[in-house]
């Protein structure tokens, strides 16, 4: 099994996101870092189209010896494209071994006792994928939207009904790593839509958080220096 981490130059909302600065060193360090301790891990490898990250992430010790194609590394370059375009490359690289470690660059606050934790689950029930998952904290079955009026209306009239007790649990993607085999998933369009996708609970933002917005990195700052200071 090999690491892969794409992490390309141009985030639009967070300006060089992948490679902040938090703590004196940029938070794709802190994953690089964290992964090369796994002993299931083989190599790790940067997938980016900047030669400032390329730089960087080898200064940490990952393999990045070439740069992605400009085309997969645009905005309208998804993680499909990614599995079927760009990963291949690697897999070639690492003998045709085709077990893989996806992680996003951002998933600084994942530890290694996680990530190990994950592993075993992913080896012991065999899913497509293994997806980071976290619960909603508040039920989207409430959720509510306006009508033409600006009125507000439920999603879900039925659902609403029922007390939070009898509401099923839902998930999202965490947005942080995946776990799975080549062979089972390039078939799929969508990995969210794939079939046998097992969820890898992570219970709290003590474990990372997606960054999207300048909001998002300022929580995610807090709670990163928080567990620095805990440890």
């Amino acid at each position: 099994m090999f690491a892969y981490i794409p992490a390309r130059s141009g985030s639009k909302r967070i300006k060089n996101k992948n490679i902040k600065v938090i703590n004196g060193r940029p938070i794709i360090s802190y994953v690089i870092e964290n992964i090369k301790k796994l002993k299931f891990i083989k190599e790790v490898y940067v997938s980016t189209d900047s030669k400032k990250i390329q730089k960087i992430s080898k200064k940490f010790g990952a393999n990045c010896e070439f740069l992605r194609e400009k085309k997969l590394a645009n905005d309208k370059a998804g993680f499909i494209d990614l599995i079927n375009k760009d990963l291949p490359k690697y897999i070639k690289l690492q003998n045709n071994d085709k077990e893989i470690l996806f992680v996003l660059p951002t998933a600084a606050m994942v530890s290694n006792f996680v990530f190990s934790k994950a592993y075993k689950k992913y080896k012991k029930d065999k899913p497509n994928i293994l997806m980071s998952c976290k619960k909603f904290n508040t039920s989207p079955y409430w959720s509510m939207s306006t009508d033409k009026k600006g009125f507000l209306k439920t999603l879900f009239p039925k659902m609403v009904l029922k007390g939070s007790q009898f509401l099923d649990p839902l998930y999202h993607d965490a947005g942080l790593f995946y776990f799975f085999d080549y062979e089972k998933i390039k078939k799929f369009n969508d990995l969210k839509n794939s079939k046998k996708v097992l969820p890898f609970l992570l219970k709290d933002e003590n474990n990372g958080i997606d960054i999207d917005t300048k909001e998002d990195w300022e929580r995610f700052k807090k709670i990163f220096n928080l567990n620095k200071l805990n440890k």
